[in-house]
């Protein structure tokens, strides 16, 4: 059932300013499709941490599927925080495009983002980097059950990623848990609000909507 927002939560985040969400929480606890949905409603743009992973076009296929992608050294934060900065001052920005099935960087090709009055910046390790935390008027990490978020990403690695099972265990195994009690844990103290994942995400949605709308309002103009 579609999530009703209040008329006038589009029109308070188009009143004020640039407001930045940086939104966090482990491998399949559904912070993509919340996103993606909450800027919607509330027209804004989404990013992905997903799509800023370090460029290793240059390594093997076999080499690059191997690679741990969920370790902060994968994250081009770099190039994430100079388009967060850009998006901030109001201008268009051109997001890479990230080949989830070839584990590589698009050469040649990005997305064009024009600045919008809301940027949602969300990815497992989105309140883990110090220099891209004081960019985020709302810091959420959203939390799941690992048995909810294992299934939601075989899932959607069987479907849009053409990954093997095997390949997805092994992956989950190795690195996302680890990579998850390493970073992303200690990184939940950075969060002003935290989100049940595992929820119906049609409430998730609601109360992501209803926490931008709310802090956005008493933030006022950046």
């Amino acid at each position: 059932m579609p999530v009703v927002i209040d008329s006038e939560s589009s029109d308070q985040l188009g009143e004020q300013g640039v407001f930045i969400v940086g939104l966090a929480g482990p491998s399949g606890s559904g912070k993509s499709t919340a996103a993606k949905r909450v800027a919607s409603r509330l027209e804004g743009h989404v990013i992905s941490m997903e799509t800023y992973a370090v460029e290793m076009n240059h390594l093997a296929l076999e080499k690059r599927a191997l690679l741990d992608y969920d370790a902060p050294h994968a994250t081009d934060v770099k190039l994430l925080e100079h388009d967060i900065r850009e998006y901030v001052a109001g201008k268009a920005i051109e997001a890479p495009i990230y080949d989830f099935a070839e584990h590589l960087r698009v050469s040649g090709k990005s997305r064009h983002i024009p600045a919008k009055s809301l940027l949602i910046v969300e990815g497992i390790l989105a309140l883990h980097f110090a220099e891209l935390r004081p960019y985020f008027d709302l810091s959420i990490y959203l939390d799941a059950p690992n048995e909810v978020c294992f299934r939601r990403r075989k899932v959607r690695d069987i479907t849009e990623r053409q990954r093997s099972g095997d390949f997805i265990l092994w992956q989950y195994e190795n690195n996302v848990l680890p990579a998850a009690r390493q970073y992303l844990l200690p990184s939940k103290r950075y969060a002003d609000l935290v989100l049940e994942g595992g929820a119906d995400l049609s409430t998730v949605e609601k109360s992501l909507c209803a926490a931008i709308t709310e802090k956005h309002a008493l933030a006022g103009v950046r």
